[in-house]
């Protein structure tokens, strides 16, 4: 069954990304404005877990894969994380599509918040650690599907603040959920500005 849900969020991220781009992905990379982004937060674990809540740290890229979205990858840190039995240093990474809620752009100027920037992000994402973090002594991994909402706040044509919140349901793992809470900043190049 937690493989059932693995696949079925890998599908759901290949369907947004088709969607989100139906004329294929050509020369996306080389023409699309791309990022790369720092951020730093916690990391609320949950569902029965060792461990405790933490700092997280993560570095970001991506690419625009259309004008509502992004395709973005993530590798992460908890080197403070903790659990009942001592100190553990967590790792992890995602892939995820950064979807931007289009709708927002009618109350732009109606209230001046035409730098605000919600949106919804839909992936997949696994945190590793090193001495059986995630269960009760069996389990150095924990994978699934993660899903967030968040909001851009655009500084510059090239420099955007970033809050984000993201949820993690680990599919093999007693742990079953890890959350995230983070703010940073993001490097806008490439491509033209909006």
């Amino acid at each position: 069954m937690r493989r059932f849900l693995l696949f079925s969020a890998l599908a759901a991220f290949a369907a947004c990304a088709s969607a989100a781009y139906p004329n294929g992905p050509e020369s996306v990379w080389l023409t699309s404005r791309s990022y790369v982004g720092a951020s730093g937060g916690v990391m609320l674990p949950g569902g029965g877990s060792t461990l405790r809540r933490a700092a997280d740290v993560a570095v970001r890229v991506g690419t625009e894969w259309s004008d509502y979205a992004e395709v973005e990858l993530e590798a992460a840190c908890a080197p403070n994380a903790s659990t009942r039995a001592g100190g553990e240093a967590l790792s992890g990474a995602a892939a995820r599509m950064v979807l931007h809620m289009s709708g927002w752009e009618a109350f732009d100027k109606l209230f001046g918040c035409e730098r605000f920037d919600p949106f919804v992000a839909v992936g997949a994402a696994a945190r590793f650690g090193a001495r059986h973090a995630f269960a009760h002594g069996d389990r150095r991994t924990a994978a699934g599907p993660a899903v967030g909402v968040g909001a851009f706040y655009h500084l510059t044509d090239s420099l955007d603040l970033r809050f984000d919140a993201q949820a993690m349901v680990g599919i093999d793992s007693p742990c079953s959920e890890i959350y995230t809470v983070c703010v940073g900043l993001q490097w806008n190049f490439g491509g033209e500005a909006e």
